[in-house]
């Protein structure tokens, strides 16, 4: 039986109107001991015991080490939630988390990975913004020349040690802005076009959206490191805001300068 397009989209539009949204969403990478939030956000006003999510088979709860908090109706609207604040996973592998109202099911799998012993003193982490393969390989031609197909000569950060390339897309748009792609870079986590540090999620307030630790935060709170950002633009500019967006909060929120957590 064949389909009309309206139909296909009609189906797929009444699956996913019924289908459970999880944040930390499929297929995420997770850094072991990084903070996040969880949420699980349901299509319909339900009763708490009408809920069940587990992690690897197991409550919710357990898995993560406390309770999660069970909003009937989220913003006023017939819409329930669940969500666990400031939340990490300590031990790598593959996570399972299963959502369901008793009637619909989601499935989501995120996979948690460490790093190895610590190596580096100091990391630099380099940004150009917007910068490609296709802008390097202009400025090579246009500073090195270029001869019967050979480049005069390299670029210096073509001899940079470690380099790699990083997939910008976001969660809703494949073009992406620098919000949400420079928050790729500092999270591992992909989210919606002007999103930083955060999921999109249903909340009106997006102080309220599912966070994210950045790697500012994490290497200061699990190695001490102190961090610092040079930028040749505006500090509250998308790319070098991505690095301190949250940071800068939570220290307002605890009554401190942004001096005293550079």
């Amino acid at each position: 039986m064949r389909l009309s397009l309206a139909s296909a989209l009609a189906l797929i539009a009444a699956t996913a109107a019924h289908a459970q949204t999880v944040y930390p969403i499929d297929r995420a990478e997770i850094l072991a001991g990084a903070r996040f939030d969880f949420k699980v956000e349901f299509a319909d006003r339900l009763a708490p015991d009408q809920v069940q999510v587990t992690v690897n088979g197991a409550d919710a709860a357990a898995a993560f080490g406390k309770a999660a908090s069970f909003i009937e109706r989220e913003d006023g609207k017939d819409q329930s939630a669940l969500i666990l604040r400031d939340v990490a996973l300590p031990q790598p592998g593959t996570y399972r988390i299963v959502a369901s109202d008793g009637a619909h099911t989601r499935e989501v799998t995120w996979t948690v990975y460490d790093t190895g012993p610590r190596q580096a003193k100091n990391v630099i982490l380099f940004i150009g913004d917007g910068l490609s393969v296709a802008h390097r390989t202009a400025a090579r031609i246009l500073s090195k020349g270029i001869v019967e197909g050979r480049y005069g000569g390299d670029l210096a950060i073509d001899d940079m040690p470690h380099m790699a390339l990083v997939s910008t897309s976001g969660t809703d748009s494949i073009v992406t802005d620098s919000a949400n792609s420079m928050s790729a870079y500092t999270t591992g986590h992909k989210s919606c076009v002007n999103a930083m540090g955060v999921y999109c999620a249903l909340n009106k307030n997006g102080l309220e959206h599912p966070r994210v630790e950045t790697i500012s935060e994490i290497v200061k709170r699990l190695r001490g490191m102190s961090v610092g950002v040079v930028t040749n633009t505006e500090i509250e500019d998308a790319t070098p805001a991505a690095m301190i967006a949250q940071f800068c909060r939570q220290a307002s929120a605890n009554g401190l300068s942004s001096q005293s957590h550079r």
